[in-house]
């Protein structure tokens, strides 16, 4: 297609497009116990899995749709440590100690990945390309200095790059400032999504797909599983569901907020063309609140995505919105043809952190604000810890802060956040203001 957003791509994932198919689990039998439930077939849901079973625990995975259906398999293939928050905002609102371990945990679920990705030889392209993150206002580029002062200490190196200075680093002239960070890189999701299954289902997990959770009921002895397929008993639950929690279990679906998130994969590129708009291939995302993030993948097809709309929409609605802001950002891509459209549901929280704790016996891990690949990884790690070693053994230091709800009653909030879209008219708005101050202070 054109970048006007018409048809003719395929509206599915580029990767889905792109991965050698895993074995159907559909017709696997549905134990009628394990010493382990897993809830969500997704990366938290096959990291929790792989590190039960090599501890010596049976587990099973119960997924709703098939493996990786969710964003495991439709995400930018980012992986990067942090959090919305830098280090200084997490010390302040959670004490030194305590801010310190949050930040430091991401560092750990970056490096699992890529120990994860060399040990089990993983093949999903992954390259520590760094990313670049870019100033959408002067003002967010004042911070890059301060910035990198904050995580140095946690064994992360970058540097801040005026704005007369980006052409080194990509090609575009849109933005006020970047600040790299060496710690970080992009990868093939669909492709390391299908390596972390086979690694849980070669060291003994059982995996179940069409195997949605219906009710989780406690028992004496642990807890009854009502599913798609059948009744589960266990142990031990572990719910990894993230933008796709459901309502088997009601308090935490009212904490989780699903927001839809869009992604298109043009043509691609000519070679010269490729090597102008990332010149030294890294991954890219801007500072708004209506953020985009893209790269040009192995084959140099341009990946460009982002919160297209917090509305009820449609993929040809989003496609068109990103081949815009693609051809805003890079001129160079007007008129690119679309090859593939897509979009899913991502989790964020009402305090904008991810979540891992326990609760009325349940081990939960969601709520990773877009920022999945490497956290979600991580935090199913640190969930089969918790279930197989308890979780004052473990002390997940995302255990130890408060996990607010909506601020409504739950006759207001069941977990359909029917608010999106004012919010998201809230977050545009501050977006354009920012800007048109910017451009004011400088005419």
């Amino acid at each position: 297609m054109s970048g006007t957003g018409r048809p003719g791509y395929e509206e599915r994932a580029y990767w889905h497009a792109t991965t050698p198919a895993l074995p159907s689990y559909a017709g696997a039998p549905l134990p009628a116990r394990v010493d382990v439930a897993v809830v969500g077939g997704g990366y938290t849901g096959v990291s929790a899995a792989l590190h039960v079973a090599r501890g010596g625990a049976s587990v099973a995975v119960l997924e709703a749709e098939t493996l990786g259906w969710g964003a495991s398999t439709r995400n930018g293939g980012m992986v990067h440590p942090g959090l919305k928050w830098g280090p200084r905002t997490l010390r302040a609102r959670y004490g030194a100690e305590l801010g310190d371990r949050l930040y430091r945990a991401t560092v750990d679920a970056f490096d699992l990945v890529e120990t994860l990705v060399r040990d089990e030889a993983i093949d999903c392209d992954y390259v520590r390309s760094g990313h670049l993150s870019l100033a959408w206002t002067p003002a967010h580029a004042a911070w890059h200095e301060a910035q990198l002062a904050e995580i140095a200490p946690f064994g992360m190196s970058g540097r801040a790059v005026p704005r007369e200075r980006l052409p080194e680093e990509i090609g575009t002239d849109h933005y006020y400032g970047g600040l790299v960070i060496d710690q970080s890189g992009g990868l093939h999701p669909g492709r390391y999504f299908a390596g972390l299954a086979t690694a849980a289902a070669r060291a003994g997990a059982t995996l179940c797909e069409r195997a949605g959770v219906r009710a989780v009921e406690r028992e004496p002895g642990g807890f009854r599983l009502r599913t798609d397929r059948g009744e589960l008993r266990c142990g031990e639950v572990i719910l990894g569901t993230n933008g796709y929690t459901g309502g088997a279990v009601p308090w935490l679906q009212r904490r989780v907020i699903p927001i839809g998130s869009y992604i298109i994969a043009p043509e691609p590129l000519d070679p010269a063309v490729a090597a102008e708009v990332s010149p030294k291939g890294r991954i890219f995302f801007d500072s708004k609140n209506f953020l985009y993030y893209w790269r040009v993948l192995p084959d140099r097809r341009m990946m460009f995505g982002g919160r297209a709309s917090f509305r009820h929409t449609t993929i040809a609605r989003t496609a068109a919105i990103l081949s815009r802001a693609m051809a805003e950002v890079h001129p160079r891509l007007a008129g690119v043809r679309v090859d593939y459209a897509w979009g899913g549901n991502v989790a964020f929280t009402f305090d904008r952190m991810p979540h891992l704790g326990r609760r009325e016996g349940i081990t939960y891990a969601l709520g990773y604000c877009g920022s999945g690949v490497a956290l979600a990884t991580g935090f199913g790690r640190t969930a089969a810890e918790v279930v197989l070693r308890g979780i004052d053994a473990v002390r997940p230091p995302f255990a130890e802060i408060p996990y607010p709800g909506a601020p409504v009653s739950e006759r207001f909030y069941g977990g359909d956040p029917w608010f999106l879209p004012l919010v998201g008219e809230w977050f545009r708005l501050r977006d354009r203001w920012g800007r048109a101050r910017a451009r004011a202070f400088a005419g």
